[in-house]
Formats: C-alpha cells, structure tokens, sequence
C-alpha cells in the first residue's frame, strides 16, 4: 500500500532543510554590522638578534673590579699631571702687583704738590755773622722766586733786594757787608734766568734794623737780605 501523502510531505520538509541550511551559511559569512571594524596595528619592529650575540651582563664583582681600576688610572693621571697652583698663584700676586702699581702711579698723578705762590717766596735771607754765602735751602726758595718772576702774568714785576746787618762793627764795614749779602742773592737770580734790569740792590748797614737789642737772637734777625716787589703800569 502506497502513501503519496507522505512522500511529498518529505520532499516538501527536504526543500526547507535545503534553504534554510544555505540561510544559515549566508548569516556566517556576511559581517556582524553591529560590532566595529578593528583599528589598524601600527607596524612593529622585532628584535630577532640571535642568542649567540646577546651579551650576557658582567657580574657584579667584575663591575667592581672596573670600577678600582678606573679609579687608579685617574688617580696616576691626578698624580702625573704637572703642578700649576703655584703658577695661578704666582700670576694672582704678579696682576695684583701690578694693580697696585697702577694705582700708586695715578695717585702720584692725581696728588701733586702745589706750587709755592710768589708771595709766600717773599721773606728775608738771612746769614751768619759776617758772611753772605747763600745756604742750600735759600738757594732752592731762591730757584722759585726766579721762575716765579719768569711767568709771562709777573713779567711787569720788578724785585728790589736790601742788604742788612747788626750792630756790630763800623757803619762802612756794614754798608759794604750789606752790599755784599745783596749782590750774592742778585747773582743767584740772574744765574736762574732773572733779568739784570728787573733786579735792583741796594745797602742799608746797620741803619734800619727789624728788632733792637744785643741778644744772639735779636742780631742774628738783622743780618739779612730783604726783597721787595715792585709793580710796574703794565703795556
């Protein structure tokens, strides 16, 4: 007995098997569009040095071996190295010689004595009993009386010298002494460059002594050579 039913039931589940087997297949090879595609891996190096050139590190005893003999060769080389403190310091204590030096010297520049006014050169010269010989220190005063005199501002200036003594002796012995005593500081002058014509001398004795008495000290303030400054109306 045939059933006819039945085999086109079987047929007709075949067919759906069949499609619903290919549906299957489609869904697993068509992308999930829910999940995101993945970011694309940057590209990597790989170290692939083989072992045998791997270079395995030093143990620690042979660092520290490493290290006391680099130790040593520096210290030899600190030892070996040629001594320059004391040429730093030698070149310090030369500069700062030198330093002081500079100035020393602009000091001396900077300060310098003023020169003596020409009526501070005018006092008496004075002698000792019976000479007119000119000492060492008036010949100096004298010296800057004369350059004084020489300035172009003090050419109209004249210079008057008086010869003076003390008491003692006769009054020609002492006109003649008091001539002398002006004639050596006139002489001394004129050797420093003072024109003839601008010095004028002239012998008072013992007649106009400064002081009165016969002490030593009084006498010795009469035997002098007075000079007097004369103006003349200038050109």
């Amino acid at each position: 007995m045939r059933y006819p039913h039945t085999y086109s039931l079987l047929v007709v589940l075949s067919i759906f098997a069949v499609l619903a087997l290919s549906g299957c297949d489609r869904a697993s090879i068509r992308p999930n569009p829910q999940v995101p595609p993945l970011a694309e891996i940057p590209a990597t190096f790989i170290d692939i040095t083989p072992e045998s050139f791997i270079v395995a590190a030093p143990p620690a005893e042979a660092e520290e071996q490493t290290a006391e003999e680099n130790t040593a060769v520096t210290s030899e080389a600190a030892e070996n190295a040629p001594d320059t403190s004391g040429e730093e310091v030698s070149d310090t204590a030369s500069e700062a010689k030198q330093a002081d030096r500079k100035v020393e010297d602009e000091t001396v520049e900077t300060v310098r004595p003023e020169e003596p006014s020409l009526e501070s050169l005018i006092y008496p010269v004075y002698f000792a009993l019976d000479e007119y010989q000119l000492s060492e220190e008036d010949t100096s005063r004298l010296t800057s009386l004369a350059e004084q005199m020489l300035r172009p501002e003090n050419s109209h200036l004249r210079l008057r010298i008086e010869g003076h003594c003390d008491d003692r002796g006769t009054r020609e012995y002492n006109f003649a002494l008091g001539e002398r005593r002006a004639a050596s500081v006139a002489r001394f002058l004129k050797i420093k460059g003072l024109e003839a014509s601008r010095i004028h001398t002239i012998s008072y004795g013992k007649e106009r002594p400064v002081a009165f008495g016969t002490s030593e000290a009084i006498r010795a303030q009469n035997r002098r050579a007075q000079m007097i400054i004369l103006m003349e109306a200038k050109n």
